[in-house]
């Protein structure tokens, strides 16, 4: 009877496992990819009536990935978290690895890399004591991916790339054919983008293929991956000058975009639409992928910011509920105060000098662009009065005049500007450009340009309260340059500070306007 009733319950179980399974794996496969709302409520019911905790545990982890497709970051670490207290009460450690990579992942999109780096850490820890050499290996896989993730934000392609190739090593190894193929292609479409990162375009193009040829070894697609897969293998081809087949591409991961809610995907697609239309001359369908690029970045920055403001709350309120002894607490107050008071004192009159000097490059910027957007010396009389003239004043007043009607048009942000195209956009040559250059602008074509494009990003900021909230890359990437680092040299240059500090002296100015 004790053997009946034990088998019994074990088919029991066997069946609600099976059953349970079936769900899930339908849920988080194809119905997030058509309707992600249906999606969170089905996770939500497969948690609400799982009587295993590794079931509830599963439905909790469904539910946080399906947030995070979605960038509400907050709901999705909640649940993470939620999911993280099961398995380190049960000793799940294969679900303790697995939560403590997906977390790293949250807080690295967050831009939260320290907090990230503690989970990524842990995921290293817990997956050694994995008794299941397969799931071992298996997440060993997946810290190394993080890794390159972490290795990518920071811009460091070539470690990115090394590490996935770590990764790649361990997934080899996996001897379930469905997980093999599934993971060596998740990880060859990230070896797709760090060769986009590196700019090995052929290289980035054989890997996207090999994902696609190793997904259609597995039964059950992956939309998502799908999505990505052709949105890389789209850049590739507008990188190549191959249009037609990166439009193929591109609407293909359209299409998977339309029946999801994939924040990072959309931004992906759209930029890269609107980029592609962009260099067809086909402004409409550029202005509509464009707008929809930027609301999508928009919504996930949003996000973002309500996730960090979260996690500070969160950080604010587990230190209130501390036992702390009140007297020391005071005593480092008290020392706390006395050196930010000492710290205020000694920075007050430095800081003081800075933001003067900031009022004052900023009427001297308003002056110039009233002027029409020219460089410091007013064009006119020559700068260089004592160099021979190259070309006849006829000529020099119709090139300068060219030059003020370039700088309204905002076409300096194109990335691609050059003296020869700038030439050949005043029907000129670039010797006579090159001189009326440096005569009446006392600038070579480099640091001209790169002046204009400073001060249309600050009348941008200025004028639009958006784009102080906008990461210094995305400013980089509006102002037309290739990157943070040498948007930061060259606005330092410019306007003697750095930018997240002009940034700070803006909203000191604005404040200050607003209160007299």
């Amino acid at each position: 009877m004790i053997l009946l009733t034990t088998a019994t319950t074990a088919a029991q179980n066997n069946k609600a496992t099976n059953k349970f399974d079936s769900i899930y794996f339908e849920t988080a496969v194809h119905i997030s990819a058509t309707d992600i709302n249906r999606a969170i409520a089905i996770a939500d019911s497969l948690h609400t009536h799982s009587e295993s905790e590794l079931h509830q545990l599963k439905a909790l982890m469904l539910s946080s990935t399906l947030f995070q497709q979605k960038g509400e970051m907050k709901k999705s670490i909640h649940y993470a978290t939620m999911a993280d207290q099961l398995a380190v009460k049960n000793n799940f450690y294969d679900w303790e690895a697995r939560i403590a990579g997906f977390l790293s992942t949250q807080y690295r999109i967050l831009g939260l890399y320290e907090q990230g780096e503690v989970y990524l850490e842990k995921g290293k820890n817990v997956s050694k004591l994995i008794e299941n050499e397969e799931i071992k290996i298996l997440y060993l896989g997946l810290i190394f991916q993080e890794t390159a993730y972490y290795a990518m934000e920071y811009g460091n392609y070539q470690r990115a790339h090394k590490a996935v190739k770590t990764a790649e090593g361990y997934f080899m190894r996996l001897t379930d054919e469905v997980n093999k193929n599934y993971f060596l292609a998740t990880n060859e479409e990230l070896l797709g983008r760090t060769c986009i990162g590196l700019k090995e375009w052929d290289e980035a193009l054989q890997h996207y293929n090999e994902a696609i040829k190793r997904m259609g070894k597995i039964t059950q697609q992956d939309a998502m991956l799908n999505g990505f897969v052709h949105s890389g293998l789209g850049r590739v081809y507008f990188e190549k000058n191959e249009p037609l087949l990166a439009i193929d591409h591109l609407k293909k991961s359209e299409q998977i975009v339309q029946l999801s809610d994939h924040l990072e995907l959309k931004i992906e697609v759209y930029k890269t639409l609107s980029e592609y239309y962009k260099s067809e001359d086909d402004y409409k369908n550029y202005s509509v992928y464009h707008d929809k690029y930027i609301d999508a970045f928009q919504a996930n920055e949003k996000k973002k910011k309500q996730s960090i403001d979260n996690f500070v709350n969160t950080i604010q309120q587990r230190d209130k509920s501390l036992s702390f002894n009140y007297r020391i607490l005071i005593i480092v107050a008290i020392f706390l105060v006395l050196i930010i008071i000492a710290t205020i004192l000694w920075h007050r009159r430095s800081k003081q000098r800075d933001f003067e000097r900031f009022k004052l490059i900023m009427r001297k910027l308003k002056e110039q662009n009233r002027g029409g957007n020219t460089t410091e010396i007013e064009s006119g009389e020559p700068v260089l009065k004592d160099k021979k003239r190259l070309i006849s004043e006829a000529v020099e007043s119709k090139l300068l005049s060219d030059l003020d009607e370039f700088e309204k048009t905002g076409r300096y942000t194109d990335n691609q500007i050059s003296l020869p195209m700038l030439a050949g956009i005043l029907n000129t040559n670039t010797k006579y450009l090159s001189y009326v250059l440096k005569t009446h602008k006392n600038k070579d074509f480099n640091a001209y340009i790169n002046e204009l494009r400073i001060r249309y990003i600050i009348e941008k900021i200025e004028k639009n309260d958006v784009f102080k909230n906008y990461k210094i890359s995305y400013l980089a990437e509006e102002a037309g340059f290739s990157s943070h680092s040498k948007f930061s040299a060259i606005f330092k240059s410019v306007t003697g500070f750095s930018p997240s500090t002009f940034l700070d002296y803006l909203e000191k100015s604005t404040s200050l306007s607003k209160q007299s």
